[in-house]
């Protein structure tokens, strides 16, 4: 029986899931939504595991983007892999959410992957993609887009290189085609290569504390220290 991998991303608005065997793709959903990303992610997610499973290919790990990304889009993918995961007894792989964009633009020295941060803001990152698997070459950052750009020729991927292709051709960069799609499909074959974690264990990446801050009358509530 062959194994399969689930690939979630909800880190931009393009929301996606894939799942991915050591052929390729088996089944790809993905849909741009503004808000309500749970309502229509769960059912695709079940479409496509109905179709893997129907086709004699066995769950073998979930796999998602943890950030940088939407706060709320992240916690949505990423509470819908852990519950998976642990309804079907298997182990879970976090992905960077811009390794996976960056994962578009296959064989290239230097991919800037980037999503609208709002505020004039990008979450970025630059990859070597070339071998297959996207190697970072620098830190991921929350830096203003023309910042983000590095000094050497590149390609750019992501809905942030959308947002501010301006900017990317300003500094000699090129936006590749389907520049917004949804990585979910990378996100899987990542996933099939990537490190397992417990589910226990996984972390957001969200780069930029959220603009929410806790009161200061409230700050303690809760906490060890205070019960």
């Amino acid at each position: 029986m062959a194994r399969y991998v689930l690939g979630i991303d909800t880190a931009g608005p393009v929301v996606g899931a894939a799942t991915w065997a050591d052929g390729g793709i088996i089944g790809m959903w993905s849909e741009r939504i503004v808000r309500g990303a749970d309502g229509v992610l769960l059912p695709a997610i079940d479409a496509l595991l109905t179709e893997a499973d129907a086709r004699g290919h066995r769950l073998a790990r979930v796999s998602v983007s943890t950030g940088p990304g939407g706060f709320t889009g992240l916690r949505v993918g990423v509470s819908t892999a852990l519950g998976i995961a642990m309804a079907r007894g298997v182990g879970v792989v976090a992905v960077s959410s811009l390794a996976a964009r960056a994962a578009l633009a296959p064989d290239e020295p230097r991919v800037l992957a980037m999503l609208d941060a709002r505020k004039t803001r990008v979450y970025a990152g630059v990859f070597d993609t070339r071998g297959g698997m996207p190697r970072a070459m620098g830190d991921e950052r929350d830096v203003a887009p023309e910042c983000a750009m590095p000094a050497n020729a590149f390609v750019a991927v992501g809905e942030g290189a959308l947002v501010y292709a301006d900017a990317v051709g300003a500094a000699a960069g090129r936006v590749v085609p389907d520049a917004g799609a949804s990585p979910a499909a990378e996100v899987a074959r990542l996933g099939l290569q990537g490190q397992e974690t417990a589910p226990d264990r996984i972390q957001l990446r969200y780069i930029r504390p959220p603009d929410a801050t806790v009161p200061r009358q409230l700050a303690g509530v809760g906490s060890p220290e205070t019960g």
